[in-house]
């Protein structure tokens, strides 16, 4: 009977598994290069927290070439090269190419999207017109979920961290670079987020960051629950920062997805 309840302890005692996870991390219209979030420090605290690095992804005369060999059963986070001037539906097909690819070296661990800037519309357009069971969580940093027409005026006087202080940011820059976006489909007047706007999205868990001092995409813009079929569904992280990538996101992903398995 104590030895029972000696093994019991003891099994109590032990670090449980972490769950094996793939993160991709895809890059925006300023980071189109695949080092933008290695640049940036966002991979270091990652890498602290036990997340093994396999390296970037690229197209290849193969398909897509991986840099690194990795075990399988472990946490790995990968960076993607993408072709950020093209149109959305070109870039999704993309980032559907390396995915089909990360499915295939990591079959049944599950696919986290985190991208920042424009690359968050360009995974929700992905995730609405492909079904994938394999992604289990998107997280956007600074990426603008509906644009400026879509938002009612007392909006911009949102409840936030800081309130009615929270300075309006133009929308010049955005605009200039949603005309890349503009007119998927045919049954849509304007541009790819109004689109969006009226697909169904898969039930997986949503985060949004977002950049309170962003002054390429207004902060107001960036809440995931602004878009109706995910109100309600998507958390939200404030961040005090810019709109450019920074070390202190890969704490926030690190944190995000530090839970262990149950069993």
């Amino acid at each position: 009977m104590h030895r029972t309840w000696l093994f019991v302890l003891v099994v109590l005692l032990l670090p449980l598994p972490v769950a094996s996870q793939v993160m991709v991390l895809i890059p925006g219209h300023q980071g189109q290069e695949s080092q933008a979030f290695r640049e940036a420090g966002v991979t270091v605290p990652l890498a602290a927290s036990g997340w093994a690095d396999g390296g970037q992804i690229l197209p290849s005369v193969h398909g897509v070439e991986f840099e690194y060999a990795v075990e399988t059963g472990q946490r790995v986070f990968y960076t993607l090269l993408m072709p950020t001037e093209r149109p959305v539906s070109m870039q999704a097909e993309w980032l559907n190419l390396y995915l089909d690819a990360l499915v295939r070296r990591h079959p049944d661990q599950p696919l986290i999207l985190v991208a920042h800037s424009l690359a968050g519309v360009v995974a929700r357009y992905s995730l609405v017109t492909r079904k994938r069971r394999e992604v289990s969580a998107l997280v956007t940093i600074g990426t603008p979920h509906v644009d400026s027409a879509m938002v009612q005026l007392g909006d911009f006087f949102w409840q936030s961290p800081l309130g009615s202080s929270t300075p309006l940011m133009t929308q010049g820059n955005l605009r200039r670079l949603l005309e890349l976006y503009a007119g998927i489909s045919p049954n849509q007047p304007g541009n790819i987020l109004r689109w969006l706007s009226h697909q169904a999205h898969p039930d997986i868990r949503y985060v949004s960051v977002v950049r309170l001092v962003d002054t390429m995409v207004d902060p107001v813009l960036q809440d995931l629950n602004r878009v109706s079929d995910l109100r309600g569904r998507a958390e939200t992280i404030w961040s005090p920062a810019g709109h450019a990538l920074e070390a202190a996101d890969g704490a926030i992903l690190a944190a995000l997805f530090s839970a262990r398995l149950d069993h």
